[in-house]
């Protein structure tokens, strides 16, 4: 063979080769098939998975949603509105009603943007009280993919230092929650869960004592040795349909020989300290007191909802809405209030704090400005 038929023959047989060599890269990744988190651990840019606040679709649909959201809520069997995305992706206006009310009430489009009529039904905050729950007569359970490693139940009695994601409340309440995100700043450790898991909606002042499990977890006794935190600050909530609250949300004071800044074992781990803004379309996950660890999906920002705490409405903006990752399946159940929502990846990066369900819908503090309101940040990996 001559020379230049074997350099010819030699390039031939090398690109082949490294073909095979790039499509086992790209076909037999493990990170194929892995949610891809909307920032990126070293800065970069990282590929967005739905539709951000940055997309100028969104932020038209917004500012449509935004004109037309009061006029919605006159209808009282409509109890919000929403930015998020029809079936092909495209950015869309979402309105949640009670019942159906079809397109005498929901029109199809306004202003050029797809409205969507989402039936959700009341809103409801998700804490839980003595009258419907009792403490569980198991108190633990076996760690997946483990046949001897037990952990206690999220509704039972941990520890020290306790989990995230578990049962606590105000040692006034008979009920509570789950405790969201160990914080700190510069000086002190801090928790952060739901106003109305620690805060006594509003009635709280600083100092009351937080218990780990929550109060009608423990037979509603007020165990002293169950303290594992004090109240340092509560962001009040406005009941009135025409406030503008952006959070549910109370800081406690704990310490890391109270309080870890992990999960149980069966959970997600440690979150990230890097807190991400809300996509539609992302996938997160959370741990609560009542589901434990439950996959979903956002599929709307900017949501406004009225709820009623028991002292009327209380309109809440900017806010989240999640769906389960699966049809027929919950991603949050009574008691699981306050907890942390993060991307459902390695990364574990925090979203939004859980506080309220309509129908199969759950609704989430954006995190970030409850960071901002209490000049803390996530104690995290």
């Amino acid at each position: 063979m001559k020379r230049k038929n074997v350099r010819k023959w030699m390039g031939s047989v090398l690109t082949a080769a490294l073909a095979v060599v790039l499509l086992g890269i790209t076909g037999c990744s493990d990170q194929a098939d892995q949610p891809v988190s909307p920032q990126a651990k070293s800065g970069a840019a990282a590929p967005m998975m739905g539709l951000s606040k940055d997309n100028p679709g969104v932020q038209r649909a917004m500012e449509v949603q935004n004109r037309n959201t009061e006029r919605f809520l006159e209808n009282h069997e409509i109890v919000g509105t929403g930015t998020g995305m029809t079936d092909e992706g495209e950015p869309a206006v979402i309105v949640y009603t009670k019942k159906e009310l079809g397109s005498k009430v929901i029109p199809a489009t306004l202003e050029g943007i797809p409205v969507l009529e989402r039936i959700v039904g009341e809103v409801e905050p998700l804490s839980f009280s003595a009258g419907g729950n009792t403490k569980p007569a198991a108190t633990t359970k076996k760690v997946p993919g483990s046949a001897s490693t037990t952990i206690p139940l999220p509704s039972a009695r941990h520890p020290r230092p306790v989990p995230i994601g578990i049962s606590t409340g105000n040692i006034y309440v008979c009920g509570g929650g789950t405790i969201g995100v160990r914080v700190r700043d510069i000086e002190s450790t801090y928790a952060l869960s739901c106003n109305h898991v620690w805060g006594r909606l509003n009635a709280a002042v600083a100092g009351e004592k937080i218990v780990q499990p929550a109060g009608s977890d423990a037979g509603c006794a007020q165990n002293l040795s169950d303290v594992v935190g004090a109240v340092a600050a509560v962001e009040p909530i406005i009941h009135l349909s025409t406030a503008n609250n952006i959070m549910d949300a109370t800081l406690v004071t704990t310490s890391a020989a109270e309080m870890s800044n992990s999960t149980p074992l069966d959970g997600y781990g440690i979150p990230s300290s890097n807190p991400v803004e809300p996509v539609v379309g992302l996938a997160v996950q959370k741990y609560g007191r009542t589901t434990g660890l439950t996959k979903g999906k956002i599929s709307a920002i900017n949501v406004t909802l009225g709820l009623n705490y028991g002292y009327g409405t209380a309109r809440f903006v900017g806010q989240i809405a999640i769906e389960p990752a699966r049809k027929n399946s919950d991603f949050c159940d009574t008691g699981d209030s306050g907890s942390l929502i993060v991307t459902n990846d390695s990364n574990a990066d925090p979203v939004g704090l859980l506080f309220a369900r309509a129908g199969s819908l759950t609704y989430a503090n954006p995190i970030g400005p409850i960071l901002s309101r209490f000049n803390v940040v996530i104690d995290g990996k």
